[in-house]
């Protein structure tokens, strides 16, 4: 199948910090926050990028520095001005980009890299974050604590933590182990028994490195990975994909970030290790344009919130694209 190159028509580089996750602001059109780190996130500082689109190009607002890579951010939905920033050293940051330098607050529990964060837009305190240590925590920003923790598969990396847009006791996470835990919130508290999940997914052989809830359709989340899959499910009837998407217009290595469009019930898109960015309909499955502006893995995508069909993704070649790919 032909696929369609799609060009950027914005871009910006960070000279000495790699991208690792990328989310626009739910408040302001055009901003971005980026997770960064310098030597790839192997040993040195991190950075958040804020950043803005404007008719003059994507302009850099402003950054915070940490001490160690910054994995992954979420922009706190109940204040327009903070961004959370979760961190290799196990730390948690929130930054208030009115303000200069240190962190408004700071968290402390997880004993490995922070590799994703979520915030909820339902229960707009709470926030979630997943760590290699193999847990995932659910945090309330008026707690020093966290609220409960979550466990994947002893000696299994987790990636990911999402709430679900639809049911706010709803969270699911992925791991190494190939799985997709679905848990109650409801059902677990910091000092009662080890929580168990409510359902479990067998969406992957491997790790399973990516996934996101669809907004439009409750119980439905894309998962991506190791494996290069694609995978759509819906967690009603989880014993086989909905939609599998992939072949020869697939990716050619580990599928790194996978994110639904917030205005088409039925677009996503992709990024990973073969340095693409892929936008993907599900229905039917078909590829809709392939980017291959990065020289480097490209490790975060993020669809802008305002602005209908516009897509960021961001790589280790240090180097932010925009898209308009629909």
């Amino acid at each position: 199948m032909a696929t369609r190159p799609v060009p950027p028509y914005l871009r910006l580089r960070t000279p000495g910090f790699a991208h690792h996750g990328l989310k626009f602001s739910p408040y302001f059109d055009g901003r971005a926050a980026i997770a960064s780190g310098a030597n790839f996130g192997l040993v040195g500082n991190g950075r958040v990028h804020i950043v803005q689109t404007t008719p003059a190009g994507l302009q850099l607002e402003k950054v915070f520095d940490t001490q160690d890579c910054v994995y992954d951010v979420a922009w706190n939905e109940a204040h327009e001005n903070q961004v959370l920033a979760v961190c290799g050293n196990g730390s948690l940051r929130l930054f208030d980009i009115t303000l200069q330098g240190l962190p408004v607050a700071a968290w402390h529990e997880h004993s490995s890299e922070v590799v994703s964060a979520d915030w909820s837009n339902i229960e707009k305190t709470q926030f979630a974050t997943a760590s290699w240590d193999g847990t995932a925590k659910v945090w309330a920003t008026e707690r020093a604590t966290a609220l409960a923790t979550l466990p994947g598969a002893p000696g299994h990396q987790l990636y990911t933590a999402l709430f679900s847009p639809h049911t706010p006791a709803l969270l699911a996470t992925s791991g190494q182990d190939g799985l997709v835990r679905l848990w109650d919130l409801r059902t677990v508290s910091a000092r009662g028994p080890a929580p168990q999940p409510v359902q479990t997914l067998q969406a992957s052989a491997g790790d399973v490195l990516a996934a996101d809830w669809n907004k439009y359709h409750p119980g439905v989340l894309v998962t991506a990975g190791k494996d290069r899959s694609v995978r759509v499910w819906d967690t009603r009837n989880a014993g086989r994909p909905v939609t599998e998407l992939g072949g020869r217009a697939g990716h050619t290595s580990a599928v790194r970030k996978v994110q639904w469009s917030p205005h088409h019930a039925d677009v996503l898109a992709s990024c990973g290790y073969d340095m693409s960015t892929r936008v993907w309909r599900t229905s039917p499955p078909s590829i809709m344009g392939v980017m291959h502006d990065h020289s480097e893995f490209c490790m975060a995508l993020g669809w802008a919130l305002f602005e209908e069909g516009v897509l960021a993704t961001g790589g280790w070649d240090q180097v932010v694209n925009v898209y308009r790919p629909l």
